[in-house]
């Protein structure tokens, strides 16, 4: 798992890449809470390069919504795989956090 940054105003895009899995959810975590922690009240998670993510990567998506909503802003995820979007529509994830297709809309979706 790669995850690259960035950061313009109050809103963060956090491009993720591989696996993201138990081996390292917690890193995952980190790396999230941190970018949550320097201010970024909208997170965006660009998943175009996402291979797989477990039970316990979206268990990651749930803190992140959390900690993201009680900053007054929320989680938007773009470039969903197919593979991944199915994950996500079953688990009920679609429902919390909004989808896009691109990182563009992603971004623009925080005003």
């Amino acid at each position: 798992m790669n995850v690259e940054t960035s950061q313009t105003g109050s809103t963060a895009v956090a491009a993720v890449s591989g696996r993201v899995d138990s081996a390292n959810a917690k890193e995952f975590e980190e790396e999230l809470s941190a970018i949550i922690d320097k201010g970024a009240t909208g997170l965006v998670v660009d998943c175009g390069e996402l291979n797989y993510i477990s039970s316990a990567g979206l268990r990651v998506f749930l803190i992140a919504i959390r900690k993201t909503s009680a900053a007054g802003g929320g989680l938007a995820l773009c470039r969903v795989p197919d593979h991944i979007n199915e994950v996500l529509e079953i688990s009920g994830f679609s429902r919390l956090a909004k989808v896009f297709e691109t990182v563009e809309e992603a971004r623009d979706s925080f005003g």
